[in-house]
């Protein structure tokens, strides 16, 4: 039995057949022509890594104009603020002489009916130190 390499050598009416030295010489030229040009994609390298620095000081620049917006805007948030405190929401606190301070509260609640409550402590300080 055959496989199929052999029965396809064997039917092939070229196989013992020689091609002119013409011929062998254009289409060995033709390869080395095609070989040694160099793909050409119609742009200069240089391209692709400053559309990706470009890219990425455009986002750097949004971030920090976005974080300076947001610095300077903190105080005129329409934000809600309850001036009579969270009633019984720190037991310890309201004992402690020095917590006679008003503490003011947010509220509000999400559209799925999370309700969300933040006090504010003005007696609240960062023990590190701060750029």
């Amino acid at each position: 039995m055959t496989d199929w390499k052999t029965r396809l050598r064997e039917a092939d009416p070229e196989r013992w057949s020689v091609a002119p030295v013409d011929e062998v010489a254009r289409v060995r030229e033709t390869v080395i022509a095609a070989a040694s040009v160099t793909p050409s994609s119609g742009r200069p390298l240089w391209r692709r890594p400053l559309a990706v620095a470009a890219a990425l000081l455009l986002a750097i620049g949004a971030g920090a104009a976005t974080a300076r917006q947001v610095a300077g805007n903190r105080e005129a948030l329409p934000i809600a603020v309850s001036p009579e405190g969270a009633a019984g929401a720190n037991v310890e606190a309201a004992e402690d002489p020095a917590a006679d301070v008003e503490r003011q509260q947010l509220q509000f609640s999400t559209p799925g009916g999370t309700r969300i409550i933040w006090v504010f402590d003005s007696n609240f300080e960062v023990k590190g130190t701060l750029p």
